[in-house]
């Protein structure tokens, strides 16, 4: 006689105390010093965002947010399924957030979730990050003394073409890792406990060049063909820009701000541009990345150099040009992925700051306004997102966002 399976019990079951309980019981100028953690994470140590080696899921900061950027990133956007009792909306979302984070810690520590048919696949994890965040309207369900004003809609710029398909969600989750079946299987563990709970309106996916593959180490090439994220501020820099310090801090102490945009590339008609064409129209070398007031990708870029003639070297509509940071508060760190989808190319560009309004908003007014680039690109979608800070196997996902 064969031996009798046990039965497996189903995700809501087996939560017990944390979301699925809740969930039916509970219906009735950046600065480069080091951001003081939260007290729920303060504990837990600090992991170099350069360390090739699997993530934990614990810290200050969630992770896919310092780190280099993983080989594939999934942005999953859902629109939570709210009670219609105001008063039952926070038990909510505090529920879909434990269950998150309960999620999360399990798969990138290389174990499946509770209920999990195929635990197995998430044993390679391939330096896997979840991150969760949310919309204003979604964050204001928690009726904490969090600021949300850092977390208004984007205003609209001159040029873009947002499909709805692609808009703001009240949730999103961000799935980086280089092991594509390891992402795979938490993509899908992830959608199938939320069912029931949040419908899907998006999921994007990305790509980027692998470790240790890169010609720069803190660049990419896109689709165009031109190296990406040369500018990016690095380490303590890096920090201080994303998550504020001191009295300067994102709206949620050890939280930060995503803009999340669609950017569809006209490759058949960048094509037609010859290398100077190019080279003008982004202001740097598409061959190394440097730009055409220097010689090497690192070299600053001078948009004060002049020719023998006296013109300006980098054209003043030029990419780098624009994006170039007016002051301190405008600088962001880019975590940008490439995607195709049906015969459609471009970027997914990912940019995190302390706070947009002062950060991605006026660069994305001036690139918007006379950027030479826009003639190959269109913007077709668009978000923000209130990242939530770390956790620790103490606190779960959110936990200051409740905090009386």
């Amino acid at each position: 006689m064969a031996e009798q399976q046990p039965t497996v019990p189903s995700r809501r079951l087996v939560l017990g105390g944390s979301a699925a309980a809740a969930l039916s019981g509970a219906l009735v100028g950046f600065g480069a010093g080091r951001l003081d953690a939260p007290a729920s994470a303060a504990a837990e140590p600090a992991q170099d965002p350069s360390d090739p080696a699997d993530l934990s899921p614990y810290g200050a900061y969630q992770r896919g947010i310092l780190e280099e950027p993983q080989t594939h990133g999934i942005f999953l956007g859902l629109d939570i399924q709210w009670p219609k009792a105001k008063d039952e909306r926070r038990d909510r979302l505090r529920s879909l957030l434990r269950m998150l984070g309960e999620d999360a810690a399990r798969l990138m520590s290389g174990d499946g979730v509770l209920a999990d048919s195929e635990p197995e696949m998430a044993s390679a994890r391939g330096r896997l990050s979840i991150t969760v965040g949310l919309s204003r309207d979604a964050a204001a369900q928690a009726k904490s003394t969090a600021d949300l004003s850092m977390l208004e809609p984007l205003p609209e710029f001159s040029g873009d073409k947002l499909e709805p398909r692609f808009g703001q969600a009240d949730l999103l989750v961000q799935f980086c890792g280089d092991d594509p079946t390891a992402l795979a299987h938490a993509l899908r563990a992830v959608r199938k406990n939320l069912t029931g709970l949040a419908t899907v309106r998006f999921e994007q996916h990305g790509f980027t060049t692998p470790p240790g593959q890169a010609e720069h180490p803190h660049a990419f090439r896109n689709l165009f063909g031109q190296l990406d994220g040369i500018a990016n501020p690095r380490t303590t820099a890096r920090e201080g820009a994303v998550f504020g310090h001191g009295d300067e801090q994102s709206w949620l102490p050890g939280g930060t701000v995503l803009v999340l945009r669609r950017i569809r590339m006209d490759l058949e008609r960048w094509d037609e541009v010859d290398r100077p064409g190019r080279d003008f129209a982004l202001g740097r070398r598409q061959s190394d990345g440097s730009p055409l007031s220097g010689q090497h990708p690192d070299d600053p870029v001078d948009l004060s150099a002049t020719t023998e003639l006296g013109l300006p070297v980098i054209a003043g509509n030029a990419h780098v040009a624009l994006a170039k940071p007016v002051q301190a508060a405008e600088t962001m760190w880019r975590r940008g992925f490439s995607y195709t989808d049906g015969g459609e190319s471009g970027l997914l560009f990912a940019c995190f700051q302390r706070d947009a309004r002062t950060a991605f908003v006026p660069v994305q007014r001036r690139l918007a306004a006379s950027d030479a680039m826009n003639q190959w690109i269109t913007h077709t979608g668009s978000g923000i997102y209130g990242i939530l800070p770390g956790m620790s196997q103490e606190a779960q996902l959110g936990a200051a966002l409740f905090a009386e």
